[in-house]
């Protein structure tokens, strides 16, 4: 088995036993000790990536020092063996390669990952808020592990619950934020003003992955005579429900550009040529897959732009190639049609 593979492999691993440790209905350290495997999940697949990328070269994630004869050598760990990139170290660097899939805001949320994971120790008095937060960036971690380990693996991870029990069964825990940081300690007030500003930076970028997401629990009747069932159409005569824009673009999060690099990084055989633009523009007339939105809402002579489903995806594996996964991807783990995640 290649090593991108077993690296792969022990990486999911890791991220099951964050999320089995999380949801634990009791325990006190579920936090500290989710961030910790997900952190090594993120770095075991990242290596993973590493490794692929450079043809499965072992010596490719090494650290190299100067030897002092003009080249270069491995570092070496305590034990002698060669010390190893970390996790930063990668996420910066596949961040900076365009072609790789992992956008900023995943960058930024591995980032607050791992502070949360170093600043584990001056959690000495949790309380919901703090918890809720490290909820909200779990969360999008996972969504983001989800997406890139399909991407670059096509590993199937609909077999496991993927995803981490809201704590807002609390009451209010979704409210919840107190009135000043003064009461907590020195340490935790600079992790969440810290974590602030990960997230406002990342406000404005326009990806599919996230820093944090928030979560929200509705309690609703099971058979609830007064709901209204409706479909998409373009009827006049059809009862109006309101829907807001925000609500489109969580269906529709690709514009033009982020599509098309995807469908780079998918397909082996892909060109951005007129053939693909040809194929593009007669899923652009199914709304299912692409809609368009004024630039500016308040002048209907506003340019517009085109946003895209993802299940456009399944429709451009008709005519290209998917890139062939590493090979041997890891026992029990197959090559995935579709995803199902549940947040």
């Amino acid at each position: 088995m290649p090593l991108s593979a077993e690296l792969a492999q022990k990486s999911v691993q890791a991220a099951i036993s964050a999320i089995e440790i999380y949801n634990k209905p009791n325990f006190s350290y579920r936090e500290e000790a989710f961030a910790l495997l997900m952190t090594n999940a993120w770095e075991l697949l990242l290596k993973a990536k590493w490794t692929f990328d450079h043809q499965e070269a072992t010596d490719c994630l090494y650290v190299l020092v100067d030897d002092k004869k003009g080249g270069l050598t491995p570092k070496l760990n305590r034990s002698k063996n060669p010390l190893s990139m970390g996790l930063i170290h990668l996420a910066g660097k596949l961040k900076d390669d365009k072609n790789s899939g992992l956008e900023r805001a995943c960058h930024d949320n591995i980032l607050a990952l791992v502070e949360i994971r170093d600043n584990a120790a001056h959690f000495m008095n949790k309380d919901l808020y703090l918890g809720r937060r490290v909820l909200e960036i779990g969360t999008a971690s996972l969504r983001n592990y989800l997406q890139l380990s399909t991407e670059w693996f096509q590993l199937d991870l609909s077999t496991y619950n993927f995803f981490l029990m809201p704590l807002s069964f609390y009451h209010g825990f979704e409210a919840v934020e107190p009135a000043t940081r003064a009461a907590y300690p020195e340490q935790v007030r600079k992790l969440l003003d810290y974590l602030d500003t990960l997230e406002n930076t990342a406000e404005a970028d326009e990806g599919t992955q996230h820093v944090a997401l928030r979560v929200e629990t509705k309690f609703v009747r099971g058979k609830d005579a007064t709901a209204i069932a409706f479909q998409w159409t373009d009827d006049p005569k059809a009862p109006l429900i309101a829907v807001r824009e925000e609500d489109f673009l969580k269906n529709y999060p690709m514009t033009y550009r982020k599509l098309t690099d995807t469908i780079k990084r998918r397909y082996s055989d892909f060109l951005e040529n007129n053939s693909y633009h040809k194929i593009r523009k007669e899923y652009e007339k199914d709304k299912k897959y692409c809609i368009q939105r004024l630039l500016d809402p308040n002048n209907p002579r506003s340019a517009r732009q085109r946003f895209f489903n993802a299940n456009i995806l399944q429709e451009f594996d008709k005519h290209y190639t998917l890139r062939a996964k590493p090979a041997a991807a890891a026992e029990g783990i197959h090559p995935a049609e579709t995803i199902a995640v549940a947040v």
